[in-house]
């Protein structure tokens, strides 16, 4: 419309251009036209950007499903229809999926929790049993049904929103915090004579969800045991600043190649130097989901002289 409006106009103001010049002789009327002329194309054009912009707010208020909306165009009542009822369609669509996740994460955690009993108990029987192979095969295979099952566990909180609807930062101790990780791999550091050290000021708190943040935290201490040399020292630390409070996880051991620091958080990836360490690759993601569902954020780099730093920002107030 507006190109046509264009064509028109440039047609007539040529001919009457011609006309004065030919029989008329004088600029002035040519002058008052295309001030005119000038005017009119102005109106038509913020008229049509108006127009526009009134069509796309419709437009967008019909895809947020606005009571209010009514079509002011004879053609968009059809399209504001469509957009409602695909948008109806993909509300439904997640609804379903959501609940098929949660159904499944409930799921997954009941066949965890009943499995518990059973491995603890056999577990238990196969060290009470006298050294031999068998007893050591048992154990074995009982190892490998409880790490299959924290994993199928971690997996399924990783999905359906999970995270962000159970977790619910407060006001919490981050030395309380750092004693909750710590505790699940020390065992594992003083088979491998590892020193961990705390450096953490006393009384210095966070927002955060003691649980989560304490799993998150320990995936992490995990990764840095299992990877760090024997011998070795893996240090935690934390200082306040105006808005967050930075925790930092340093480790000796190998680093992560620089190519794979942006990769690491992602699902399922293993790096390439580890792919025979334990693990399915998804201990970090959920880190990762934790931290961000507490409005924080979790960094990693490489260290000068070797090992990394896993740093966790949380909010202070």
């Amino acid at each position: 419309m507006t190109l046509v409006f264009m064509v028109i106009w440039l047609v007539l103001t040529l001919a009457f251009c011609l006309v004065n010049s030919l029989y008329v002789g004088s600029i002035w009327p040519t002058v008052c036209y295309a001030a005119l002329s000038g005017l009119v194309a102005v109106g038509f054009a913020v008229y049509e950007k108006t127009r526009r912009q009134r069509l796309l707010d419709d437009v967008q208020k019909a895809l947020d499903g606005k009571d209010d909306f009514a079509a002011r165009e004879s053609g968009l009542a059809p399209l504001a229809r469509q957009l409602r009822l695909k948008r109806g369609e993909e509300e439904t669509r997640d609804r379903r999926v959501t609940e098929s996740y949660r159904n499944l994460a409930a799921l997954v955690s009941d066949i965890a929790h009943q499995c518990k009993t059973p491995l603890t108990a056999t577990r238990m029987y196969a060290e009470l049993l006298p050294p031999s192979a068998e007893s050591a095969a048992i154990a074995q295979q009982a190892s490998k049904l409880q790490f299959l099952l924290d994993a199928l566990v971690k997996l399924s909180r990783c999905e359906g929103g999970l995270i962000e609807e159970n977790v619910h930062p407060t006001k919490e101790s981050v030395e309380t915090l750092a004693a909750q990780a710590l505790s699940a791999v020390v065992p594992e550091a003083e088979r491998k004579n590892i020193v961990l050290s705390v450096e953490i000021p006393e009384g210095l708190t966070a927002l955060l969800d003691m649980r989560w943040t304490a799993e998150a935290l320990g995936t992490i201490l995990d990764n840095a045991v299992k990877y760090a040399p024997e011998g070795s020292k893996i240090t935690v630390s934390a200082q306040r600043y105006e808005q967050y409070v930075r925790l930092d996880i340093l480790d000796e051991g190998p680093g992560i190649p620089e190519e794979e620091l942006p990769e690491i958080w992602k699902r399922f990836y293993r790096g390439k130097t580890n792919r025979n360490a334990s693990g399915v690759g998804i201990g970090l993601t959920l880190c990762r989901m934790i931290v961000q569902a507490q409005g924080g954020r979790v960094l990693c780099q490489n260290l000068e002289g070797g090992g990394c730093r896993f740093s966790i920002f949380l909010p202070a107030e």
